[in-house]
């Protein structure tokens, strides 16, 4: 269904260019284009490096697309620009070459720079797309630019559950994110607090599961759960996370702190009933 969705929005977005009088080969041009000069606008040799002052640099929309010129505007540069966008989730983006690949990365890199929301449904399609690339960076924009609600809730829980698919790295991306925006969510009513419990409970039947957002979560757990900062459930959890090898130094210490803590309390651990994740 995603696929199809994305699909349609490719298709209306390119007939509204060809309606406009350009092809989709002449779009994709403009766009690579301004990929291309974004990629080579800065030298390596920086210290040196002089922006000419009749050269505009690509870290504004305007920078980077360009005004009217050659027979293009800039509102039909941005919609070329978000036809680009829309074709990275159905893609083979692995077996393009190595410039195209690169022109990828610059496209999400420019979309974190810019901060452009709009491209929360192309970053999903890209961060579903199993032959995608730049799906770490097209992951953390999806989170950061969509609503959160139950859907999300699905689409990180598919992410951190698949390790054949997805890297530790890439899942990493997923939890952390989504465990931040968590952390901050106000949840004022309970309609949003049932919401919360939910993606909450969410982490907690999938915290066994290898990670290198063990931190997070469990701080994600301490504010939302009550009773669990000195509960068994946490020390399970951190015994898990001391057990596995993809654990880091970091993540170790403080988790074996955690664990002499709770051991050394001199008071027995309650037990809690989780939710969906409930032992």
């Amino acid at each position: 269904m995603k696929a199809v969705l994305v699909i349609m929005v490719s298709l209306a977005t390119a007939s509204t260019l060809v309606a406009l009088g350009h092809t989709t080969a002449e779009s994709n041009a403009v766009v690579r284009a301004a990929l291309n000069r974004a990629l080579v606008f800065y030298p390596c040799d920086l210290e040196n490096f002089e922006i000419p002052a009749d050269i505009e640099e690509p870290n504004t929309w305007h920078g980077f697309l360009g005004g009217d010129t050659n027979g293009w505007t800039f509102a039909e540069k941005k919609a070329a620009f978000d036809w680009y966008l829309s074709t990275l989730g159905t893609k083979d983006c692995k077996n393009l070459d190595c410039d195209e690949q690169e022109e990828i990365r610059i496209a999400v890199g420019k979309c974190d720079e810019f901060n452009y929301t709009n491209s929360a449904s192309a970053m999903k399609a890209l961060a579903l797309n199993p032959r995608g690339v730049c799906r770490g960076e097209a992951i953390d924009l999806t989170i950061r630019f969509s609503l959160i609600d139950d859907s999300m809730n699905y689409f990180v829980e598919s992410i951190m559950t698949n390790s054949t698919g997805y890297s530790l790295a890439e899942r990493g991306v997923a939890s952390c994110r989504y465990a931040s925006r968590l952390l901050a969510y106000d949840a004022t009513n309970n309609v949003q607090q049932a919401f919360r419990d939910r993606a909450v409970n969410m982490f907690y039947r999938n915290r066994m599961l290898s990670s290198n957002a063990f931190l997070i979560v469990d701080g994600l757990f301490v504010q939302c759960i009550n009773g669990y900062e000195v509960s068994s459930n946490r020390l399970e959890h951190a015994l898990n996370a001391i057990s596995l090898p993809s654990s880091g130094p970091i993540t170790i210490r403080r988790f074996t702190s955690v664990t002499n803590q709770l051991l050394s309390s001199g008071q027995p651990l309650v037990q809690l009933d989780i939710g969906e994740g409930g032992d």
